[in-house]
């Protein structure tokens, strides 16, 4: 009679790792708190200078030397409490490690996105200067009550564009400006026609628009989207339409 072959146990099991993981970070936590108070008191014992923040220094220097040995060692002991043994606990440690890594990088990546990229942090807001050419038999002057305006998913609050004051070198279009004030490639210009229908274009723009190519004028460009106040924008069915060009206008650093 032949005996059944019983199948092979994991020697690294899921559930193993897990608990590394939940161990690596209990370890990182009590390690840096254990590792600044410690350098805090061996600063204060050698009389380590504050000058420039030496003793911060110092304390930080020690917080990551107790952390590098109270993550790993703690790590070590819950896989080996997870009967894990021989080699697998130190290929347990290293899955854990490049876990934790993960984790961080992914977290920091989330954190990331979620901030507010400003295009020129360390100088003025750039403009993006821009012409609107009605259509064909249509007067400028049908765009007096015009409200232009930028949306993007950076902004809160769409940015409001503003009409330039003196008349434009074409007599056939009306100028005007609004402030790129984020870092994004998903830009939207609207028109916005009072009690009518509002054009929406989307910009031909990369998020960081600030290469010297961006400062010459575009081709001329049709809307692509059509909206009415309190309905879902479509496209444009005319080919008889109001037009914008644009390029960006800044101050090099």
């Amino acid at each position: 009679m032949t005996t059944p072959v019983q199948p092979a146990k994991k020697k690294l099991p899921v559930s193993a790792i897990l608990f590394g993981i939940l161990a690596g970070i209990i370890g990182i936590a009590a390690g840096l708190f254990l590792g600044f108070a410690l350098g805090a008191a061996l600063a204060a014992a050698f009389h380590v200078s504050t000058f420039e923040g030496e003793a911060g220094y110092f304390a930080a220097a020690i917080a990551l030397l107790v952390t590098c040995i109270v993550a790993p060692g703690l790590i070590l002991l819950t896989l080996y409490w997870c009967s894990t043994r021989g080699l697998w606990l130190f290929a347990g440690l290293i899955a854990v490690c490049l876990s934790l890594g993960l984790i961080t990088v992914s977290g920091f990546g989330i954190w990331y996105a979620g901030q507010p990229h400003v295009l020129n942090i360390n100088g003025p807001t750039p403009q993006l200067e821009f012409e609107v050419k009605p259509p064909v038999g249509q007067s400028v002057d049908n765009l007096a009550d015009v409200q232009p305006e930028l949306d993007t998913p950076r902004n809160r609050m769409p940015m409001p564009g503003y009409w330039h004051t003196d008349a434009p070198k074409d007599a056939g279009v009306r100028a005007g400006y609004v402030e790129l004030y984020f870092r994004t490639s998903q830009r939207l210009f609207v028109l916005k026609f009072p009690g009518d229908t509002d054009r929406i274009f989307r910009l031909k723009l990369p998020a960081n628009p600030m290469r010297s190519k961006y400062r010459a004028w575009s081709d001329w460009q049709n809307p692509d989207f059509v909206a009415k106040r309190g309905e879902q924008p479509s496209h444009p069915s005319g080919g008889n339409e109001y037009q914008i060009r644009y390029k960006m206008d800044y101050q090099e650093p």
